[in-house]
């Protein structure tokens, strides 16, 4: 069975889950780390199928933090991950090395793939915040 049954669910899950750490050190040191090409109007968007949704990250108004559009967008990202939910679901937790999952075509990158490994390292911070934020929205199902 899929982690996420719907488009709705992971925007209520992982939306959710990025807006509460858009703001934290994890947030600003990507920001510190990787400026995007002044052609791009997005850092990051993660393009989610089974079932299909959308997640890009923008820099905030004080360009100190992330903000978060769920759903179609006009933005054009530097970075784009493109994976089945069930494989965003187990990244986030830890259990997925973007590597190995690139390697074998559970996830396809596009852009700059120097980037890339520039934002990588500093997302493992959120890996136990994923957790918590599981249990806080009442799904402990998915932490196992």
């Amino acid at each position: 069975m899929a982690v996420f049954q719907s488009e709705q669910e992971i925007y209520e899950i992982l939306g959710a889950f990025f807006e509460n750490v858009k703001e934290g050190d994890v947030a600003k040191k990507i920001l510190q780390s990787y400026q995007p090409s002044e052609t791009h109007d997005a850092l990051v968007q993660f393009v989610y199928t089974k079932p299909e949704a959308k997640i890009t990250w923008i820099k905030n108004e004080t360009g100190d933090g992330i903000d978060i559009i769920c759903g179609e967008t006009n933005l054009n990202p530097e970075l784009k991950f493109e994976m089945n939910a069930d494989i965003g679901h187990k990244f986030w937790s830890g259990k997925v090395e973007l590597s190995q999952a690139l390697a074998r075509q559970q996830m396809t990158a596009h852009g700059p793939l120097s980037k890339s490994l520039k934002v990588v390292p500093h997302l493992q911070g959120w890996f136990p915040l994923y957790k918590e934020h599981l249990i806080e929205v009442g799904r402990e199902d998915l932490v196992g």
